[in-house]
């Protein structure tokens, strides 16, 4: 014993330190190596991928208490390598402006991505050409230890498709039990409708090969890149550059959105082609090599279709609720002698553009009224009419009536969007932080869905603001906010920041003032800061974000805001004096009446 103990230390000053550790972690990948060799299906090499994660979370640990040198020069190759792949980075901002336009160019990185994408999937594809059984066969043969951390990075994407395959098709239905049942316990209708879309689609998945899903991804693949092509006239668009001084360039959102769908969609085939190729001619057989693979891909695939149903409901959700686009008014008809003469009227008002309703149907709250009187009972000229107007057939055939429902619609569309507004603050209010801050408002811009928190105490950080309150598609019209992106695009107002203190009601006045700019000019002047001097208790400032150009000011909260980003931002903040001081007009008594003796 005392020899042993004598020998322990003399070894240890040979070897290094952690180097007992080293050799046990050498020694179990020589084992899974061999190991490896003699098994025949996946089923095994689930086994083997576990120890291979026991092994790794086993350097970790040791590693985190006693440096190890080996990993610490991984680690520092990989930084290397990172640092030689600097130039894949970009930094990146919004674009709401659109105006001076910027050279349009997608980064290269992108279509790295679709080359090797494309060439992933024609590897998977040879290699279940010339493996039909099974590509696991090509590790086995190589390097075991490799293969493992390669199918255990294929098993976690297809477990993620299958958390979002579920997940999001049952927060749908989920909503829609919600808006069924109401605030009643839905938890069983929810246990079954998880339970039965999960049962649903494993069966589909044992008996139905994959392809049609494979097809269906290269489908929308190919549409993501025809819907890519158009140049497009939005005015958002992304901002990218590949260093400080670098050319700024910028992608319309439309190619974003197209680029995203399409390498998702490449995405998806490539996994699912590498996990379940060997199931695409028909049902599995007993001598599958990799069966759980197999099974899992097909399962992520059946998932697939769920998921394009959600998404195509969203895009369409949102193109129907697009503020940009021009929604018909709506007039509805009543009065006449008869069903003939409101036929008659309907189809002169059709004439301009607009959607008719006629009685007996009822009228809709906040559509314009019409009601079809004789000649000596018309009130179209008058100067306060009351509504529905009345008018008589020949008011409607000299179309002098059409600037008067214009105007009315215009007028009731202001009114729905205020009381929407009105809603809004009022639920947003309750999310205020306690180191103050405020909220950005941009209700004209579909990809933007409610109105976002930014507290003071969290400028610093890296984050999106937050979204407070209900969604703009709930609380307001979808006229209401295509009014609101008409008048602010007019006025060349991208978003608009509202300090916390600042009410309801005082922004109301300080938007009142930009439909005044945009009634009396017609929509061809942009609101600047001179238009809204005079309001009470607050300070309106107008800057224009850009690159180089941040905000600044000592009085005043600063807005986080990217560096590479163009807005123009309507600041709405509490006055806090010292900035301007008004001065009265000199009075002239020189024309002020004396009064003057009356001699009897």
């Amino acid at each position: 014993m005392k020899l042993l103990t004598s020998v322990l230390p003399r070894g240890s000053r040979v070897l290094p330190a952690g180097c007992w550790f080293t050799l046990v972690v050498v020694g179990c990948l020589v084992g899974l190596e061999v190991v490896g060799r003699q098994t025949s299906s996946d089923v095994h090499d689930g086994l083997a991928a576990v120890t291979l994660l026991a092994v790794g979370a086993a350097v970790a640990v040791r590693h985190r208490r006693e440096p190890l040198p080996w990993v610490r020069a991984l680690a520092g190759w990989g930084r290397r390598v990172a640092s030689s792949a600097a130039w894949l980075r970009y930094e990146h901002g919004v674009d709401l402006r659109g105006t001076p336009p910027l050279p349009r160019r997608t980064p290269p990185v992108v279509w790295l991505l679709v080359l090797g994408l494309i060439a992933w999937g024609g590897l998977a594809g040879l290699a279940w050409a010339a493996f039909p059984e099974g590509w696991r066969v090509v590790g086995v043969r190589t390097s075991y230890v490799l293969y493992l951390a390669g199918l255990l990075a294929l098993w976690a994407a297809l477990l993620a498709c299958t958390v979002v395959g579920v997940f999001v098709p049952v927060t749908v239905i989920d909503r829609w039990l919600k808006g069924w049942l109401g605030e009643t316990d839905r938890r069983g209708a929810e246990l079954a409708a998880v339970v039965g879309y999960a049962v649903l689609v494993s069966a589909i998945a044992w008996v139905v090969p994959p392809t049609a899903v494979l097809v269906l991804c290269l489908v929308v693949a190919a549409g993501a890149w025809v819907a890519y092509l158009p140049a497009g006239a939005d005015g958002a668009a992304v901002l990218w550059r590949g260093g400080v001084d670098r050319p700024v360039y910028a992608v319309p959102l439309h190619r974003v959105l197209a680029i995203v769908a399409g390498l998702v969609a490449l995405l998806l085939f490539d996994v699912l082609l590498t996990a379940c190729g060997g199931r695409l001619t028909g049902a599995p057989t007993g001598e599958e090599a990799m069966p759980v693979t197999a099974l899992l891909g097909a399962i992520a695939a059946w998932l697939v279709p769920g998921l394009l149903v959600v998404a195509f409901f969203r895009l369409w959700a949102a193109w129907r609720t697009d503020p940009a686009r021009r929604s018909r008014p709506v007039v509805h008809v009543a009065g006449g002698d008869d069903a003939a003469a409101r036929r008659r009227a309907a189809r002169l008002i059709g004439t301009w553009g607009w959607k008719v309703q006629t009685a007996p149907a009822p009228r809709d709250r906040g559509v314009v009224g019409v009601e079809l009187v004789a000649p000596d009972r018309s009130e179209a000229t008058e100067f306060d009419p009351r509504w529905p107007l009345r008018v008589s057939e020949a008011d409607l055939a000299a179309g002098d009536v059409k600037q008067r429902l214009d105007r009315r619609d215009e007028i009731q569309v202001r009114r729905q969007f205020f009381r929407g507004l009105a809603k809004l603050f009022k639920r947003a209010s309750a999310f205020k932080g306690p180191g103050g801050g405020g909220y950005w408002l941009a209700p004209h811009w579909w990809f933007i869905e409610g109105m976002g928190r930014e507290d003071a105490d969290g400028a610093e950080e890296e984050t999106a603001p937050p979204l407070v309150g209900p969604p703009y598609s709930r609380v307001l019209q979808a006229r209401a906010r295509q009014q609101a992106h008409r008048v602010l695009r007019a006025t060349q107002v991208d978003m608009i920041f509202v300090e916390d203190g600042v009410t309801y009601r005082k922004l109301e006045k300080v938007l009142r003032v930009l439909l005044e700019l945009y009634d009396v000019h017609g929509g061809r002047r942009k609101a600047e800061e001179l238009h809204f001097r005079g309001l009470p208790k607050v300070r309106v400032m107008i800057h224009e974000y850009e690159p180089g150009n941040p905000f600044r000011s000592d009085q005043y909260p600063e807005p986080k805001f990217d560096d590479l980003s163009r807005v123009r931002v309507l600041h709405v903040f509490r006055d806090r004096g010292g900035h301007e001081e008004l001065i009265e007009p000199p009075f002239d008594f020189s024309w002020t009446p004396a009064p003057v003796g009356v001699m009897g």
